[in-house]
């Protein structure tokens, strides 16, 4: 029987994760937003597209790391 449970700080890192997550999800629509409102100052476009892309590569890394630990739970 290989089930596991989690440790201590495993449980801690989920449940930042899912703040973090939470966090992440509204400033991506935040920048979406504005990115849309943006018209046509560039500069501030692009900054924002810069933004919205490294958010959206941390976004998916935590959330990978989200998921590993909820199948854990699951299967605990």
């Amino acid at each position: 029987n290989n089930k596991r449970k989690l440790s201590f700080n495993e449980k801690r890192e989920f449940e930042q994760l899912e703040v973090e997550i939470d966090q992440m999800e509204s400033r991506k629509s935040e920048i979406t937003q504005l990115m849309n409102a943006g018209g046509s100052d560039f500069e501030k476009l692009a900054e924002l597209s810069q933004e919205l892309e490294k958010l959206n590569s941390d976004l998916d890394t935590k959330s990978d790391r989200w998921l590993e630990l909820m199948e854990i739970i699951e299967s605990a």
